[in-house]
């Protein structure tokens, strides 16, 4: 059996203010799709330009179909040139 997967990414962008909306019309396409847990796109308080996602996929297929779907690989396509460096991914299990 399958565990889920569980994701945090951080990552700061250039332009953050301009960015946010279309960040946060692909965390809830995100949520849409097939085996996804949670996705939710959260934003630092002290600097604005840091950005974090949490988010949960029942297995790692989903995640793997998340990201090789055409809604992602045009998302991923603006995000890049926005970055201020490769966001730092930590793919996790829950500790129970």
């Amino acid at each position: 059996m399958s565990k889920p997967l569980y994701l945090i990414a951080q990552f700061e962008l250039n332009q953050p203010d301009e960015f946010a909306p279309t960040f946060a019309a692909h965390a809830a396409a995100s949520r849409d799709k097939p085996g996804c847990r949670f996705f939710y796109l959260i934003r630092d308080r002290e600097n604005p330009a840091k950005f974090a996602t949490m988010e949960c996929w029942e297995t790692y297929e989903h995640f793997e179909q998340h990201v090789a779907d055409d809604e992602h690989a045009a998302f991923h396509s603006q995000i890049k040139r926005y970055w201020k460096g490769e966001p730092e991914v930590m793919e996790a299990d829950v500790v129970e």
